[in-house]
């Protein structure tokens, strides 16, 4: 409050008066300031965590041009001037500790598409009980068969949206929903989309416009849940600074009345009175921001 350099007469008792009562200024600025850190603390860690989800999801895909839809052909033959990468949907479940039957959310891609992945492995990440490489994992695919994989590859935790890869043989017959589309030096992008349309039927787009239509977003019920937890922290908030103000100023009458004595107006007091709230609440919302 002394950092604060206010001018006048008013300005000078708003910044003495602030800095010497220092428990009424810590009971106006303590709400605020949780309040604001909370808000910021909520808001921030959501947004950070669906950035983290949109780079970490950009940056697994290497494609130019994706392909999606519900039935999907895969080409028999190939695409003058582009490389394909079919995938399917699936999932993988282990059983860690003996009791506990997880699932991980998998991918059906074309043997080869990791090293040394094929239908007798399996790539995992880090959050899987077992993850060393060269290591033999029991499984149920997601048609319900049971396999012995081994570990080719095993990826970073990352934010949870990485899941295991398989190749299509150990997905029973899960549809292929994605082809991801490598072009060839020299390849014309619009020859290319439209030989894609017509080989699979689906709809194909820039690798940019399929994350920025598919990447993880904070949906409208979570955002809406963080803002009536932030309005109900507001609203307690604005009642404890009520009953701090109320409770303060029937304790400071016969300093107010002696500032009236010594020539202060009443517009004079009362300013002084407001602006040693919103310094307060001022402090508070700095130090949340902080």
């Amino acid at each position: 409050a002394r950092a604060v350099r206010l001018p006048g007469a008013v300005g000078m008792l708003v910044r003495e008066n602030t800095a010497a009562s220092v428990r009424r200024t810590a009971a106006i600025a303590a709400p605020v300031l949780m309040t604001v850190a909370l808000a910021g603390t909520v808001m921030g860690t959501t947004a950070i965590k669906t950035e983290a989800k949109a780079a970490e999801a950009r940056g697994r895909t290497h494609a130019q041009l994706v392909v999606t839809g519900d039935d999907l052909k895969v080409p028999t033959r190939p695409v003058p001037g582009a490389t394909l990468t079919p995938s399917a949907s699936t999932g993988v479940f282990a059983l860690e500790d003996g009791v506990a039957l997880v699932k991980s959310e998998a991918r059906a891609v074309p043997v080869g598409t990791f090293p040394g992945l094929d239908d007798r492995s399996i790539v995992v990440n880090e959050e899987w009980a077992q993850h060393t490489p060269g290591e033999t994992v029991q499984v149920w695919l997601g048609d319900g068969r049971r396999a012995s994989l081994r570990i080719v590859g095993v990826q970073p935790i990352g934010t949870g949206d990485n899941g295991a890869y398989v190749t299509p043989a150990n997905a029973g017959s899960a549809p292929v929903d994605r082809i991801e589309v490598a072009l060839r030096p020299g390849a014309d992008r619009a020859v290319v989309t439209a030989a894609l349309v017509a080989a699979t039927g689906g709809e194909v787009r820039t690798a940019d416009q399929w994350l920025a239509a598919t990447h993880p977003r904070t949906n409208a019920q979570t955002r809406l849940g963080l803002w009536v937890v932030l309005g109900i922290a507001l609203l307690y908030t604005a009642i404890g600074l009520a009953g701090t103000l109320v409770m303060a100023m029937s304790v400071r009458k016969e300093e107010l009345r002696a500032l009236g004595l010594v020539g202060a107006t009443r517009s004079q007091v009362l300013r002084v009175v407001a602006g040693e709230s919103l310094l307060a609440v001022g402090i508070g919302a700095a130090l949340g921001a902080a």
